[in-house]
C-alpha cells in the first residue's frame, strides 16, 4: 500500500452565490471604468482591467480571454499575472 502524495495546495473553498455575484459585479464595473479610460485622458485603463481580470479569474475564467487579447493592454495584464508583484501565490 502506498501513501497518497501530499498536495502542494489546499483545495479551494467554493465561492458562495453572493461572493460570485459580488466579484462579477465588481469585475464588470472595473471593465466599464477601464473602457471609459480609453476615451478620457488621464484615466488609466490597464489598472482597472487588471482588477477586472483578477475578479473574473475567480468566477468566469473564459471572460478573461478577450481582455488578454487586447493589443495594447493585454501584454501588460499577462505580465502582471506572470510576475505576481504583490506576493500572491508565494509560500509564507
Amino acid at each position: 500500500m502506498t501513501a497518497p502524495l501530499p498536495s502542494a495546495r489546499k483545495p479551494r473553498r467554493r465561492l458562495t452565490r453572493v461572493e460570485r455575484w459580488a466579484l462579477d459585479g465588481l469585475g464588470g464595473s472595473l471593465v466599464a471604468i477601464g473602457a471609459v479610460g480609453i476615451v478620457v485622458p488621464g484615466l488609466p485603463t490597464t489598472v482597472f482591467w487588471i482588477g477586472a481580470v483578477v475578479c473574473f479569474l475567480k468566477t468566469r475564467p473564459l471572460v478573461v480571454r478577450p481582455l488578454l487579447r487586447t493589443p495594447v493592454v493585454g501584454p501588460a495584464i499577462i505580465g502582471f499575472l506572470r510576475w505576481r508583484p504583490f506576493g500572491w501565490g508565494r509560500k509564507r
